[in-house]
């Protein structure tokens, strides 16, 4: 079962008995707690935990109508939450940020890595869901096999894991593969923009030729066999990004400013910001313009100068005579990854953003 179902569930619960369905974040500052458990906030309230980063307050129900919603969840699990891929949704973000760090690792998490086959390394895992149409077993197998089939069309896959129950089928692709098929569509040298504009683009064609609407996810690189927890971890933290900002397609470290402020527990994410924002407008004036622009391209490119200078379509000399400049003037070297990955932050502040958002 998915977590929207979950959700619609819970709404629809609250609905019939009469009492206001009030939904709220699942915070670092929440306790742990596995999908489906009640906790008591520190003020007394009775939180229901519904998603990874969604809960809600169950403190009007009656023990008796809380005991009631408990059991309509588990209960209402079908056959497909026995599989790994389906219990990994359940992880939470803390156990797949420590399994992507290469630290402990969660039993769903290792399930699913030992379920996948994994072609040679490196390689990338491409999780891709699609709409779930009426029909019964048939009609499944031959929505998944069109979504092989449109896949391989554009990139050689090295093996694939198919849900029996769930509309989401797992590819490993050979990083090899990966960059052939972008540099057969006429681009440049790949890199996690490339990876990005790849899997929108899978996406798209799922689209038209499957006539599915598609969610593609790609994670982080795997080098050797020993990773393949950490890219499992990844993959579901990008099918998450996914899903969070709407759109069909996200790349592991596609955004890794974003990514990482998510991780943060709360009063580390309040420091980091309180330490990015004591950068001021007054203080930029005499930056080079473009000086945020400049640090995003250099993180999104892992600091290389040139994949960074080919995102901005500017030389390569050009570009590292800015740096030069931000440099003398600001004290920041974006070849640092501190200082790119600060100034980025601060620039996104700057810019009257949330660096959330």
């Amino acid at each position: 079962m998915n977590m929207e179902f979950e959700a619609e569930l819970v709404s629809r619960f609250f609905a019939a008995l009469g009492k206001p369905c009030a939904w709220i974040s699942w915070t670092p500052s929440l306790p742990n707690a596995p999908l489906g458990e009640w906790v008591e906030s520190p003020e007394g309230a009775l939180y229901l935990r519904v998603g990874d980063r969604l809960g809600v307050d169950g403190t009007p129900l009656a023990p008796g109508e809380r005991a009631f919603l408990t059991w309509v969840l588990s209960s209402s699990r079908g056959q497909g939450d026995a599989e790994p891929v389906a219990r990994l949704r359940q992880c939470a973000a803390e156990d797949l940020v420590a399994a992507a760090a290469g630290l402990a690792c969660a039993e769903p998490i290792e399930q699913v890595a030992a379920s996948l086959p994994l072609s040679a390394c490196p390689a990338h895992l491409v999780a891709i869901e699609w709409t779930t149409r009426v029909g019964g077993a048939a009609e499944h197998r031959e929505s998944a096999e069109m979504v092989k089939k449109v896949t391989e069309a554009y990139v050689e896959v090295g093996a694939w894991h198919l849900s029996s129950h769930l509309s989401m089928a797992i590819a490993s692709v050979p990083r090899a593969a990966l960059r052939h098929a972008w540099l057969s569509l006429g681009h440049a040298e790949m890199d996690v923009r490339g990876i990005s504009a790849l899997a929108e683009q899978i996406a798209s064609a799922l689209r038209s030729e499957a006539m599915v609407d598609a969610r593609v996810a790609v994670s982080g690189v795997i080098r050797t066999p020993q990773e393949a927890a950490a890219g499992v971890a990844t993959l579901e933290l990008a099918r998450r990004e996914a899903v969070r900002r709407n759109t069909e397609a996200a790349v592991f470290g596609d955004d890794p400013v974003r990514m990482a402020l998510l991780w943060l527990d709360e009063p580390s994410r309040r420091a980091y910001l309180r330490a990015v924002s004591a950068i001021s407008e007054e203080e930029t004036q005499d930056w080079p313009a473009g000086w945020g622009e400049i640090a995003e391209a250099m993180v999104r490119s892992n600091l290389n100068i040139s994949e960074a200078a080919r995102s901005l379509y500017m030389h390569r000399n050009t570009l590292l005579a800015r740096i030069e400049k931000l440099r003398d003037v600001s004290g920041f070297d974006v070849r640092r990854g501190t200082d790119a990955f600060a100034l980025l932050a601060a620039a996104t502040l700057l810019r009257g953003q949330s660096a959330l958002e």
